[in-house]
């Protein structure tokens, strides 16, 4: 055990502490002259054990000992006391003394209150092992109402010391990426064995939480920066985030600052702490959605080139990492893609629109907590249109599948059934034939209300002019486009605008 030492006499101190030495093996870790240097350096060594006198100048024994009772933490205290003392001593044991020890020092009797204290801190120890931890999983995340001297108390610190709160958000992680984590943390509680740390994971928030006595943090962030922060475990990056709390009554906010900074992750990289300086100090740039890819992943999907395809979605993804902007912003523009996307099988893939419905991409990318997560959701519903690109899908015939690409392709020009077929390299009347028996609705409707998805979805998703998107669905003449469109839809283009917002 590691043993302070308080008494005014020198003699008697430095009898003591040889007594110790020799007969015993724990360690003297401090000897102080009156009970206000004891307070001191009890707080700076956190002693398991004090031998304190009570008579002493500036601050007396029992004085000192209510004080660190005050500050909180586990505390073993034995009075040293003469006979004439020994009213002083039955009010020290009322204030949480272990035991006494009458002057003169007798080395049989130190021996055996020390040996009987260990026996009792060991019990403490394997009575409480693993409490600290079910404690703090408790308070942080399960909102547990104890009091935060309860707390200190289980863990054994002072209720109003500095700590530093490591928090990291492992998403996915398998088991083997969290033994790495836990392996490094508990070579850390090795190295600095003089320091309280606990450290635990916690399934429901899928993180890991560490608490530690704020000392030696700058040795400790390096050495989780070189050895773990950034490292590429099979699950991927992990979001680290640190923070001090003054005492335990910061914990809970503290804990949930740092939770709120996981997502700068996705912008200031994982190879270093979140903090609050750090987030604080970035300054988004400007950042264009690149509607250009859009483009590039209509016609692609048109014309059923699944390279094409998976090239301007990996195009937006490497666009999207490169963004120095915050990170609800790439949320938002990851989410205008996906959109998009959705939008384009709602027109002309029910079957991969049906199948988009079903990931919640909406919830998903909200809950996005890493860059990796959110890509992932991406890549997705990309996924979902490889999967049906090249099939035919309800559509057996040919020459009608054919036809239908070259309407994904041709929409905004001016097209007829006379000049498709002469594509196709058949009759008018034979294409109109196949185009009804196939699609149960003939070529010119089926135009039309290809023409008119395309101009609702541009009038709720652009500012343009309604004659603009007239000319981009196909229409040269805006009045007729408006006709159409409210034969089609009831309502004008500009009423029909007007609901979306």
């Amino acid at each position: 055990m590691r043993i302070l030492v308080v008494e005014d006499e020198i003699r008697i101190r430095k009898g003591i502490a040889s007594l110790i030495d020799r007969h015993t093996e724990h360690t003297v870790i401090g000897e102080a002259k009156n009970g206000a240097e004891g307070y001191e350096m009890a707080l700076k060594y956190q002693p398991d054990v004090i031998i304190t006198d009570i008579r002493m100048p500036e601050m007396d024994g029992l004085l000192m000992m209510q004080k660190l009772q005050e500050w909180g933490g586990s505390w073993h205290f034995v009075i040293l006391s003469g006979y004439s003392e020994f009213e002083y001593a039955k009010q020290a044991l009322r204030y949480g003394a272990e035991d006494y020890l009458l002057k003169p020092l007798a080395p049989e009797d130190v021996t055996r209150i020390l040996a009987a204290i260990q026996e009792k801190i060991e019990a403490e120890l394997k009575k409480n092992q693993g409490m600290p931890e079910k404690r703090l999983r408790d308070y942080l995340i399960e909102n547990d109402l104890s009091s935060t001297k309860e707390l200190a108390a289980v863990c054994g610190c002072s209720e109003y010391g500095a700590f530093r709160l490591i928090c990291a958000y492992a998403g996915n992680a398998g088991q083997e990426d969290k033994d790495v984590c836990l392996d490094r943390f508990q070579k850390l509680k090795q190295m600095f064995s003089k320091q309280k740390m606990y450290f635990f994971f916690t399934e429901s928030t899928r993180e890991f939480i560490c608490l530690l006595e704020d000392q030696n943090w700058e040795q400790i962030q390096g050495e989780l920066r070189h050895k773990l922060l950034g490292r590429k475990l099979s699950g991927g990056p992990w979001a680290w985030a640190s923070g001090r709390a003054e005492g335990f009554l910061e914990l809970k906010e503290t804990y949930e600052d740092l939770k709120a900074r996981y997502v700068y992750a996705m912008v200031l990289g994982y190879d270093q702490f979140l903090t609050k300086k750090r987030t604080e100090a970035f300054i988004p740039e400007s950042w264009q959605y690149p509607k250009v890819r859009e483009k590039q992943l209509q016609k692609a999907f048109y014309k059923e080139e699944r390279t094409e395809f998976q090239e301007a979605a990996d195009g937006f993804v490497e666009e999207l990492s490169k963004a120095r902007i915050l990170p609800g912003q790439l949320k938002e523009g990851c989410m205008k893609m996906v959109n998009f996307l959705t939008g384009l099988a709602q027109e002309h893939r029910r079957g991969i629109y049906e199948q988009l419905q079903k990931l919640n991409t909406v919830r998903q990318i909200g809950g996005a907590v890493t860059f990796q997560e959110l890509t992932d959701i991406f890549c997705e519903v990309v996924g979902v249109f490889l999967q049906h690109m090249g099939q035919c899908e309800d559509i057996s015939n040919y020459t009608i599948k054919r036809t239908i690409d070259y309407i994904r392709m041709h929409y905004q020009e001016s097209i007829s059934l006379e000049g498709v077929a002469s594509v196709m390299d058949i009759t008018p009347e034979y294409l109109s034939t196949l185009f009804n028996r196939e699609m149960g609705e003939n070529f010119t409707i089926f135009l039309k209300k290809f023409r008119i998805s395309h101009a609702k979805r541009l009038l709720k998703g652009t500012d343009k002019k309604i004659y603009e998107i007239a000319q981009d669905v196909g229409y040269a003449d805006p009045k007729y486009f408006n006709r159409v469109f409210k034969e089609e839809e009831g309502i004008s283009p500009g009423d029909y605008r007007s609901l979306q917002h």
